[in-house]
């Protein structure tokens, strides 16, 4: 939790650039975001992602975090600074654990583990040829990305067809209507079009931390709203978020 002084200076700070929220952001923004600079912060998380997503929620950083459901990921999170900026307060979360990297990727900062999560066992380094959408809320764009994506690494259907696809967040009737389109891009990709044309300013994957591929030969992948397993032809799944919308517990429940 912020401290007084250090929260009024900081949204004295932040407030500006929150027009951001619902647009395009330009790299520029993002830096200026990334170097704002304040006296105090304190941040406590009951996880790893929810560090993350309150600092991205702090100083209004758009972000897609990538992380592996493992104990380690899965602790508490207690840090305090001095006369810090908001790249340092994240690199800060990042390194408490060893396997992640953080980044700048269009116009957002991603959180990754490449150590934990090859290339080639990543469903979201995939490339898709086209994905396109017009006017149409945030939820049914994602929606619409997950079916390509199914399409693209899943298997034949099983005898009977698919199963209905978990995608999940917070609903908002307010949220503008979003259009996007992209050729020849990665899922990662994609994710960051949505975040950026979107008020869901943040998309996270929870990889399992079972090593057991899909038949795709892709690692699991699992929501944070329900502890149920994702069978392989529905796979991969992901979460958005808006700003300062909580991180549910099953986040931190077992695999």
């Amino acid at each position: 939790m912020l401290t007084r002084i250090g929260l009024f200076l900081l949204l004295l700070q932040i407030q500006p650039m929150s027009a951001a929220a619902s647009g395009s952001q330009r790299p520029e923004d993002l830096n200026a975001k990334l170097q704002t600079r304040v006296p105090g912060y304190q941040l406590q998380a009951n996880n790893f992602v929810e560090a993350l997503t309150r600092v991205a929620a702090d100083f209004r950083i758009p972000m897609g975090i990538e992380w592996v459901n493992t104990p380690a990921a899965k602790a508490k999170v207690s840090l305090s600074w001095k006369n810090v900026t908001a790249w340092e307060v994240l690199r800060a979360v990042v390194n408490t654990q060893p396997s992640f990297k953080i980044a700048v990727r269009n116009g957002i900062v991603d959180v990754s583990c490449p150590d934990l999560i090859p290339d080639r066992e990543n469903p979201f380094k995939v490339k898709i040829n086209e994905f396109e959408v017009h006017n149409a809320r945030v939820e049914s764009a994602s929606r619409q990305l997950q079916e390509i994506v199914n399409r693209t690494i899943s298997p034949p259907k099983p005898q009977g067809g698919r199963g209905g696809i978990g995608m999940s967040g917070f609903s908002n009737a307010d949220d503008p209507k979003i259009s996007v389109q992209l050729s020849n891009a990665t899922v990662e990709d994609a994710l960051d079009a949505l975040a950026l044309a979107s008020a869901r300013k943040i998309w996270i994957v929870t990889f399992s931390a079972n090593r057991t591929l899909t038949a795709a030969g892709y690692r699991r992948t699992g929501g944070l709203w329900t502890s149920r397993l994702v069978p392989d032809n529905e796979q991969p799944v992901w979460d958005q978020f808006h700003w300062g919308d909580p991180i549910p517990e099953v986040a931190v429940r077992p695999n």
